[in-house]
């Protein structure tokens, strides 16, 4: 049996979102250190520590966002450890992939690198073992332009104008028993997300944000949108 497919270019029945071709990057494996990040002192070609291979690759791809740090790794991951002076930055553990995480690559790096890419921001926060006032000390830093402390930090650092992230998520996969901080069911997860977005939205009320849903448990996004 034949059968045939017209399709009528001059047609346009809706407008896809540029968010469905976003890209993610997070520090697993080689995707940060060594991947995106080698350092200046490098023997690899890099821009400013940025791998150079790596960004014109990206670029190429013309990803509209990226979304970053993670992942796994976000729902462990404390942003201020990742900020200042890189030579005084931090070596700790991180228990989502059981590895040393040397913080070279924090807050300040992912923005140089997706501006040079030519993506926007899309920052998750940590909803696993942080907090949402820590999460809202993260928006501060990156979108007032005020004279609160993490707004004055960001200047300090060299950043006299604000980043504006306007797109952040709340955690990543808390439905799952392999995240830091795993939600028991949809109701958790939805009341702590409130938490959240009450936090940073007094931070930058223009911000949007991402919550968490399920691929596999419609009940557990039914639970999402009631609550």
């Amino acid at each position: 049996m034949e059968a045939r497919v017209f399709v009528d270019s001059l047609s346009r029945l809706s407008t896809l979102s540029g968010g469905i071709y976003g890209q993610f990057i997070e520090h697993l494996g080689r995707c940060i250190y060594g991947g995106v990040w080698v350092g200046s002192d490098s023997k690899i070609p890099n821009v400013r520590g940025f791998r150079l291979d790596v960004l014109e690759a990206v670029k190429n791809i013309r990803p509209p966002l990226v979304r970053w740090p993670g992942g796994n790794f976000a729902s462990s991951y404390h942003w201020e450890e990742g900020i200042g002076p890189r030579e005084k930055r931090v070596r700790v553990f991180e228990p989502a992939w059981g590895v040393e995480e040397p913080n070279e690559f924090g807050t300040c790096e992912y923005i140089e690198w997706i501006r040079m890419v030519g993506a926007k921001p899309f920052i998750v926060v940590n909803a696993g073992n942080g907090t949402p006032e820590e999460a809202a000390r993260w928006v501060e830093f990156c979108n007032s332009r005020g004279s609160t402390r993490y707004a004055r930090l960001r200047r300090e650092l060299g950043y006299a104008e604000p980043f504006n992230v306007k797109l952040w998520g709340v955690g990543n996969e808390l439905y799952g028993r392999w995240q830091v901080g795993f939600c028991v069911d949809g109701e958790e997860c939805a009341r702590r997300t409130v938490e959240f977005v009450n936090q940073m939205k007094r931070a930058d009320p223009s911000i949007k944000i991402v919550a968490v849903g399920c691929d596999y448990d419609p009940g557990w996004n039914v639970d999402m949108v009631r609550v």
